[in-house]
């Protein structure tokens, strides 16, 4: 658990301090909790604190990992990962944003940092010599890549990584979820400014307004998780 109770005690802070503002909240939270509340006074939610069970069911929220991460054995490797998934986890909850926009592109972005840590380990296992993945990557149909005496996995860019993963691994039905993969990095590039305008303008760009569009926290979510799978049984094969 990578300091999920932190992280837990600073959403208890983040609702006491709402509770203390607002009467609706306060009354709404503490009906839900069971407690009873006293109009005449500031309420202390210390009860509240010793109860976190009960917050977790009222709000949906799980402190831990949403993705299973244990597979990857590089231990800074999965702690980079375990804790850009629980900045992506933070921001579905974050009642301070109102911009439902600005949350889904923060959202986007956690998620697109744990593809593309995922894409490199991925590479680094199943080609540990550079010369036998830089001759792979030149050997995808279509590609655009020239090697340029690339050292090692971090010099090779995202987007080849990417693209050759979906040519080798996503045929058929699955194509569109390696669509879904590099319309993570786009939103990466685009910016949150230009993510809003392609959400709204749908002939800019066509394929990523379409994803904007219906794209959902949850969707976003089965993405990341499901090349996460994908990757620990390839490797495993």
């Amino acid at each position: 658990m990578i300091e999920s109770k932190k992280d837990l005690i600073s959403l208890i802070e983040f609702i006491n301090e709402i509770a203390q503002n607002n009467e609706w909240f306060k009354k709404q939270l503490l009906d839900k909790l069971n407690l009873k509340p006293d109009f005449s006074s500031n309420v202390d939610l210390n009860d509240i604190k010793k109860n976190t069970t009960k917050i977790i069911d009222l709000l949906d929220i799980n402190p831990d990992c949403s993705i299973d991460y244990s597979f990857i054995k590089h231990k800074l490797l999965r702690t980079r990962l375990e804790l850009d998934n629980l900045r992506m986890e933070n921001v579905r909850y974050d009642l301070k944003e109102k911009e439902e926009m600005k949350r889904l592109y923060d959202f986007c972005i956690n998620a697109f940092y744990q593809i593309e840590n995922l894409m490199n380990f991925f590479y680094h296992e199943k080609f540990p010599k550079i010369e036998n993945l830089l001759s792979h990557f030149e050997q995808i149909e279509q590609t655009s890549f020239k090697r340029k005496n690339e050292k090692n996995i971090g010099e090779i860019t995202i987007a080849t990584k990417i693209y050759s993963f979906n040519k080798t691994y996503y045929k058929g039905d699955s194509i569109i979820e390696g669509l879904n993969i590099d319309n993570l990095r786009l939103i990466r590039n685009e910016g949150l400014h230009r993510c809003t305008r392609i959400k709204s303008i749908e002939n800019e760009n066509q394929r990523l307004h379409q994803f904007i569009k219906y794209a959902t926290f949850d969707s976003i979510h089965a993405t990341v998780s499901s090349l996460a799978i994908k990757i620990k049984d390839l490797l495993n094969d």
